[in-house]
C-alpha cells in the first residue's frame, strides 16, 4: 500500500475531484478564521493586538496548509483501499522514488576477520614497538 501511495498518482477526473474537495477545505478553514471568528474584523477595527497579528496570522495561513494537506492525503488513503485500480504509476529515474536497492547503493560491512588483524588502540602497539626495542 506504500508503494501505491509514494510511486502513484490519482488518474485523470478522480485527481481533479481530490482537489476541489481539498482546496474546499481549505476555503472553509480560511473563511471560519477569518469570518466567522472576527479576526479581519478585529484587525480593521483596529482592536487586535500586536500578538494576534504577531502569532495569529501566520498560524491561520500555516494551518490552512495543514488542512489542505490532510484532507488530500486522507483521500488519497481513501482511494487506495476502495478503488486502486484509479492510480497511475509514476515512471522515474530517480532512485527516491524506487523501494529496490541497487548495486552500489549499499556497502557491505566488514567482516570480522579483518576487525582482528588491525589494533583498535593505537598506543597499545606503540608500546609494545617501545617494548621490545628496550629489551635489545
Amino acid at each position: 500500500m506504500f508503494d501505491l501511495f509514494k510511486n502513484s498518482r490519482l488518474s485523470y477526473p478522480l485527481n481533479w475531484i481530490v482537489w476541489g474537495i481539498s482546496v474546499s477545505g481549505v476555503l472553509y478553514w480560511l473563511f471560519f478564521a477569518f469570518i466567522e471568528k472576527a479576526f479581519l474584523d478585529r484587525v480593521f477595527g483596529g482592536t487586535a493586538l500586536f500578538v494576534d497579528l504577531l502569532l495569529g496570522l501566520p498560524v491561520v495561513l500555516i494551518f490552512a496548509l495543514v488542512v489542505y494537506a490532510l484532507i488530500y492525503w486522507g483521500l488519497k488513503v481513501l482511494v487506495i483501499l476502495l478503488l486502486p485500480n484509479w492510480f497511475e504509476r509514476i515512471e522515474s529515474t530517480d532512485t527516491l522514488l524506487s523501494d529496490t536497492l541497487e548495486e552500489g547503493d549499499w556497502v557491505e560491512p566488514a567482516s570480522p576477520e579483518t576487525d582482528k588483524e588491525t589494533p583498535t588502540n593505537p598506543t597499545a602497539s606503540s608500546s609494545s614497538k617501545t617494548h621490545s626495542k628496550t629489551d635489545d
